[in-house]
């Protein structure tokens, strides 16, 4: 199936521990239904509930098997390109059924706290970076932390009992779901390291996309224009939250809007906005190589695994969330709430997904063509260089 990975002893190994987990998994969900994570569960919209039990458990019992099928046959009996090429449909297959299993409305909700989480901490730690060698980052600071200091205050959203109580919610937010966000991010690793085997399949195609190409470039930075644009619409009503006037609070009124949940909905928007600005940096020369206001990496190249890791992962993680939105969206919709569709609009999964991971192709793409050497021309006789 993949010449790249019949040349990698490592790769059939990892595509047989997930199958074997997921087949666990699936085997456990069916001794025990009341463990399936895809049943009623509040909160959450899940693609694969909507299949009868015990259906979603079974699809992922075959699935489990047939990876470590093809994960077998891949490490024993491939031999030849021909071989691993017949093994693309059914590494195909087990891809679409891992998918379906991620498709639900609490992976993104779970990504984007974990992202929201970890802004605080890598905001103040590229702020004491850029200060030690920036002298405008300095009068940035004083300004930005000023203004932080004067909303916090104001708003009471900074106080210790506002911070405290945001602890408090999203501890027992994730106390309440248990498990199931978990499981749900190990499904989607394991899809995104299939998707990754048949991304890299070596066909005609893939290996005449890898060649210099205006065109190609072109596209993928279209792409990732749009990719950055995909957030904003989100950053943008969550930074109305800044006013007393918030907009796209739920069922509350916006004075009701509690300090504690006010914060957290804007490190949600900061994490949404975070993302944004990594996304530019696949097209700007800063995402080759490290500023030269970070310590210890300035001046040199950002690993490729650096951008397309973490890129591809969150490409997965919104394009699998697309159709649970979508569906939330018409189910709140036909319960009268037309104002639900606009939702689509807020959060363009079904569009930022797919360009964020045009993008990301496109960026590994253009780093490769940069790092390898350039073609020699054979030299034959009677010929001369003009």
């Amino acid at each position: 199936m993949l010449r790249a990975l019949g040349a990698r002893a490592r790769t059939p190994f990892v595509l047989a521990l997930t199958s074997t987990l997921v087949a666990a998994l699936a085997t456990w969900w069916l001794v025990e239904p009341s463990t399936d994570p895809f049943g009623d569960t509040a909160g959450s919209v899940s693609v694969l509930a909507l299949l009868p039990d015990p259906l979603p458990a079974t699809l992922l019992l075959l699935a489990g098997l047939l990876g470590l099928t093809v994960a077998l046959s891949l490490h024993v009996v491939v031999r030849t390109p021909a071989h691993r090429r017949r093994l693309l449909v059914p590494a195909a297959t087990v891809t679409v059924v891992l998918a379906l299993a991620c498709m639900d409305t609490q992976l993104i909700s779970f990504t984007g706290y974990l992202v929201a989480m970890t802004i605080p901490f890598v905001a103040i730690a590229l702020l004491v970076a850029a200060l030690r060698r920036l002298t405008a980052a300095r009068a940035t600071a004083v300004v930005v932390a000023g203004l932080v200091a004067w909303w916090g205050a104001t708003s009471g959203s900074l106080t210790p009992a506002a911070v405290t109580e945001m602890v408090r919610e999203l501890g027992g937010g994730f106390a309440r779901v248990g498990a199931r966000p978990w499981i749900l991010a190990g499904l989607a690793l394991a899809t995104v390291q299939w998707w990754t085997a048949v991304l890299s399949s070596a066909t005609p195609l893939t290996a005449r996309m890898r060649l210099p190409s205006a065109r190609l470039d072109r596209l993928t930075t279209a792409a990732t224009v749009v990719a950055v644009l995909g957030p904003l619409p989100y950053v943008a009503v969550r930074a109305t939250w800044l006013l007393p006037d918030a907009v796209f609070v739920g069922p509350i009124r916006p004075e009701d809007l509690d300090p504690s949940m006010r914060l957290w909905g804007l490190m949600l928007g900061a994490a949404a906005l975070g993302g944004a600005v990594l996304t530019l940096g696949l097209i700007r020369p800063w995402g080759r190589v490290f500023p030269a206001w970070m310590p210890y990496m300035s001046g040199r190249a950002v690993p490729v695994a650096a951008a397309a890791v973490p890129g591809y992962a969150v490409a997965f993680v919104l394009t699998a969330s697309a159709p649970s939105i979508a569906l939330l969206s018409v189910e709140q919709a036909a319960d009268g709430d037309t104002g639900a569709l606009w939702m689509l609009l807020l959060l363009p999964f079904w569009l930022w997904g797919p360009a964020l991971a045009a993008a990301v192709w496109g960026y590994v793409r253009r780093r490769r063509l940069e790092d390898s050497p350039a073609p020699r021309t054979a030299f034959t006789p009677g010929r001369m260089a003009a």
